[in-house]
């Protein structure tokens, strides 16, 4: 018996991972608040539902890629789980960059009604998920995780990291305040260069070909670089609410993490500004503001 999986969340990556899953020929629902996103999807044979509730009426696994914490217990809440008769047991599937506690609170309320919980937060841009070029980090069932294993395949790299879910969350957290390090050193050391007269090019051609050859300072340094902020790979509104998550789980874990709350001031500065829509790059430009650049 094939499954019913429903994807929920048409933003700028859950669409194309929805789209990846159909062009590897899979069936797959879409449903997103703005019914509008899942047309294209409709042309690639996706079942489009009218509501949440049509969506997940006879689903067996749900595929969520939502903004925050709130947007995630909406989605597959207590009330619906309960509903569910214990003969249709449910697979959740988390791709949303969540709060540790979240996960561990859901995982324990899908695990006493008869249900699984799947956390695989990722790693990438929207043209990644685009290419199939993700890197998921998945944790939860063992059997949950080889029943959806099919749907993760098109979107990219899979890195397990065991049988409890949020230690998915914990490594996404840890990952992004990494990236949101390297922006900030980045934009610090941008300014210190361009601030003395010297050529911001050829420091970065340097330093990418020499010390710091990473993707990743590749692509950020060319961002911050060219100041090119307007189209948002990832929000900077998502940034600052992925750096109060990782405040939270340090303080939960007893973790000193100082350097996090350097990154907390800068983008409470830059909402300040009403950056919240332009790249997370942009904090960039509080290290040229700073350094008296315009």
């Amino acid at each position: 018996m094939s499954l019913k999986v429903v994807f929920v969340g048409m933003g700028m990556m859950g669409s194309r991972m929805a789209a990846r899953i159909l062009d590897a020929g899979l069936r797959l629902t879409v449903y997103s608040r703005d019914s509008s996103k899942c047309a294209p999807l409709a042309e690639k044979g996706a079942l489009v539902a009218g509501s949440l509730e049509e969506a997940l009426l006879e689903a067996d696994v749900v595929l969520t890629m939502v903004s925050d914490d709130g947007a995630l217990k909406s989605v597959v809440s207590e009330e619906f789980l309960k509903s569910r008769p214990s003969s249709q047991p449910l697979i959740n599937v988390s791709f949303s960059t969540v709060s540790v506690d979240l996960v561990r609170s859901l995982t324990a309320m899908h695990v006493s009604l008869g249900h699984d919980l799947v956390s695989c937060p990722v790693f990438g841009r929207p043209a990644d998920a685009q290419n199939g070029a993700l890197n998921l980090c998945l944790a939860g069932p063992l059997r949950a995780k080889e029943t959806v294993a099919p749907y993760l395949a098109p979107l990219g790299k899979v890195w397990d990291f065991g049988n409890f879910a949020a230690d998915a969350n914990v490594v996404k957290l840890a990952g992004n305040f990494m990236i949101a390090s390297l922006i900030e050193t980045l934009s610090e050391a941008f300014a210190l260069v361009e601030n003395n007269d010297a050529d911001p090019a050829a420091f970065f051609e340097l330093m990418t070909n020499t010390l710091f050859g990473a993707p990743a300072v590749r692509a950020y340094g060319k961002l911050i670089m060219d100041a090119d902020f307007a189209e948002a790979g990832f929000l900077t509104s998502l940034g600052a609410k992925d750096c109060n998550l990782v405040k939270k789980a340090a303080r939960i874990s007893h973790t000193p993490m100082p350097f996090a709350s350097v990154l907390e001031d800068r983008f409470v500065r830059a909402l300040a500004k009403g950056w919240g829509g332009r790249d997370w790059t942009v904090i960039s430009q509080l290290s040229r503001e700073d350094a008296s650049m315009r």
